[in-house]
């Protein structure tokens, strides 16, 4: 075997690593359905790709990989899912509803799906919407979106896939840009934009979260600090972020990691743009925070996600089982424990939530108070935050779909283990690194389509190891800020 040569195979790991997981996003075009019976054939092939991903991840530490490579290979995985039709999610189908109804003059918040008020309006997707007993749950600019879409290319489902392909690999460009910023490498974009879960969820899923995600990088790359800085910077976060919480409503936990930064004008701008594009619907549909629960307001669906929607939680599931006395892999049902239990598990996990932001904001004005930081280093630190907000979410809310952890991914390009830069929080990397792969398991609720039901050994792999690697990367974190303390003299 002297005549394999070794270092030379090294040096090509990364591309070896594409090519895994291209070979397996090619592996799921000929299945019909990735949900449902052939869902563990999907798990499968994900999984296989997250190997190709972790090594890639490696080789960053001594491979130094072509940015061309990466972003080719990024583009490449998402053209081959291009190919695919949405079949873990029916949530385009409600897309795709809402931009016709907007196009057609219709408030989407007026009148549920199966209203009689809309038949006039009916198209052949209209019965493939879910929840058609409620109004639409998503915000202004998301049905912005569905109706440029829907006016371009009439009930399309390719169209919005395409849509969330330009927004994701856009906000690949803006990490890639932040990284260079902060004096960090651009190669570490290679986490974002080859995380298996993001290119699964937007290529193939087309999920609005794309959009919210590339404004909530703009954002934060329009407030990163500078030597010379114009104001209008600031006005364009305060604009970007209010549209990333017009997306969905998640961006919002950072109004507190941002307010340090802004100023007055900035947060009436925000408040300006996101209370004047809520009010924009409410004559018509009405503000839906009270009456019946059929979602219709521009609250309304948010009224019924807050009080009704379970789904593979980890925190909060165990909350309410504790509390309930009722073992169960699902939600713990309402009609059989009573409303007690499942009110106390969400003010709990609710308080713990409030409590993470008013740590968040604590925190951001330590980082804008101290002296002893440049520029560089309070930016990163401003970044890193980020994710204490949203994680804190993602860890206590009641419902977890996957594309939900989408949302972190682009942040961990600015915890790299490869980069000693981000020290010493970087250990935090590998718990949502983790998470990311083994969420998709939550699929296999769809294994049985007549009989929808979540798996309790599903929940421990995902959430038992996690928690494990949280845990760890905390006590390295306080290790590493314990040596970063100059020894007093």
């Amino acid at each position: 075997m002297a005549w394999i040569n070794l270092p030379a195979i090294r040096k090509y790991l990364s591309s070896l690593a594409g090519i895994i997981m291209a070979a397996s996003f090619l592996a799921l075009l000929p299945l019909s359905s990735l949900r449902g019976p052939d869902t563990p054939i999907f798990l499968t092939f994900f999984l296989i790709a997250s190997g190709g991903y972790i090594l890639a991840i490696l080789r960053l530490k001594v491979e130094d990989i072509s940015l061309k490579w990466i972003f080719g290979f990024a583009i490449l995985f998402r053209v081959i899912l291009l190919f695919s039709t949405p079949s873990l999610s029916d949530d385009l189908y409600r897309y795709i509803w809402d931009g016709h109804l907007l196009g057609s003059g219709v408030n989407p918040y007026a009148f549920p799906v199966n209203s009689p008020s809309l038949d006039s309006f009916s198209t052949p997707l209209r019965g493939l919407v879910n929840h058609n007993w409620m109004a639409s749950p998503y915000l202004p600019v998301s049905q912005l979106i569905f109706a440029i879409v829907e006016f371009l290319i009439p009930q399309n489902m390719l169209a919005f896939q395409t849509t969330a392909v330009i927004f994701d690999l856009l906000t690949g460009w803006l990490v890639m840009d932040i990284l260079g910023k902060l004096g960090l490498s651009r190669q570490n974009v290679l986490i974002y934009l080859w995380n298996p879960l993001v290119i699964v969820e937007f290529s193939h899923g087309a999920h609005v979260d794309a959009v919210m995600i590339f404004l909530m990088m703009l954002a934060i790359r329009l407030l990163l600090k500078e030597s010379r800085q114009h104001s209008y910077y600031r006005f364009g976060s305060a604009i970007a972020l209010a549209a990333a919480t017009l997306t969905k409503l998640l961006p919002i936990l950072l109004v507190p990691l941002f307010w340090g930064r802004w100023g007055w004008k900035e947060r009436l701008i925000f408040a300006a743009i996101f209370l004047g594009a809520l009010a924009l619907f409410i004559p018509g549909a009405g503000l839906g925070i009270v009456g019946p629960q059929d979602g219709t307001g521009v609250l309304g669906a948010l009224r019924i996600y807050l009080q009704s929607w379970n789904f593979n939680s980890g925190i909060y599931h165990w909350l309410e089982v504790w509390l309930s006395g009722y073992q169960t892999p699902g939600a713990v049902p309402e009609d059989i424990v009573g409303q007690r239990p499942i009110y106390i598990a969400k003010a709990i996990s609710a308080a713990l939530l409030g409590l993470t932001i008013f740590l968040t904001a604590w925190l951001a004005w330590r980082i804008e108070k101290s002296c002893n930081q440049n520029l560089q280093t309070k930016n990163l630190a401003f970044i890193q935050l980020a994710l204490l907000p949203l994680g804190a979410y993602l860890l206590l809310t009641s419902t977890v779909h996957p594309w939900y952890v989408t949302l972190i991914i682009p942040l961990l390009s600015f915890f790299s283990p490869s980069d000693l830069k981000s020290s010493p929080y970087r250990s935090f990397f590998w718990p949502w690194v983790y998470f990311s792969m083994v969420v998709t398991l939550s699929y296999l609720t769809y294994l049985d389509p007549d009989n929808l039901r979540e798996i309790y050994w599903v929940r421990i792999v995902e959430y038992i190891p996690f928690y494990g690697l949280l845990l760890w990367a905390s006590w390295r974190a306080m290790i590493e800020r314990k040596k970063a303390r100059p020894v007093p003299v």
